[in-house]
């Protein structure tokens, strides 16, 4: 039997079958395959999104949640630019909060990275991320295209003697265009997992 995940996926498929690749790689900035399918990079990997559905190009193993978040941005009316500035999911766009908080999501990062910000930057840098210089607050910045159209921020704490380190992750104000929030929540898990492959595997590809 199929886990709720897989489900969710499986439910998506159909629609894709529906989907006009042409206008929505036009719209959201993807490259249109001469198959008719689209290609996208989503976390450091390449994937071919088509009637038929979604599978990473390398043939390597994938989480569900990759192809379920792909699919509903595949199937999503976004229109517009990022908006270049960066607040917590549970934010982003109308400012309506996730119905869970989900920085649940991110504690394990604080924990994996902890007094080695060395390789956290070796992870983002193979997840696509580029620095972007440290914040007053203290916090070393990193710019994540996780998708045509969302931007993500993600910002490394060091830890002290009165606070622990801490990684956060924000999204660009303009992200729920595309996804709407649960889809962020799956997008912020899909990330979080893949840094914490990435720094164990030493590879974005390969693991579920």
């Amino acid at each position: 039997m199929s886990s709720g995940y897989e489900q969710i996926y499986e439910s998506l498929i159909p629609k894709l079958s529906k989907c006009d690749f042409l206008e929505v790689a036009e719209r959201l900035g993807l490259s249109l395959q001469p198959d008719g399918a689209l290609s996208v990079n989503f976390l450091g990997r390449e994937y071919e999104i088509s009637s038929r559905g979604i599978s990473p190009t390398d043939g390597k193993p994938v989480n569900v949640n990759n192809l379920s978040v792909l699919a509903y941005y595949s199937l999503s009316k976004g229109v517009g630019e990022p908006a270049f500035s960066y607040v917590p999911s549970n934010l982003a766009g109308t400012g309506i909060t996730f119905s869970t908080n989900t920085k649940w999501m991110t504690d394990p990062l604080g924990n994996i990275f902890s007094e080695d910000y060395a390789t956290f930057s070796e992870t983002m840098c193979k997840l696509g991320g580029v620095f972007n210089g440290k914040l007053k607050s203290g916090g070393y910045s990193w710019l994540l295209k996780a998708l045509p159209k969302i931007l993500l921020q993600i910002v490394y704490y060091d830890g002290d003697d009165e606070f622990p380190c801490e990684v956060q992750v924000l999204f660009d104000k303009n992200a729920s265009r595309f996804l709407e929030f649960e889809c962020l929540a799956f997008l912020e898990g899909c990330l979080v997992r893949a840094m914490i492959m990435t720094t164990k595997t030493g590879d974005t590809t390969g693991w579920v």
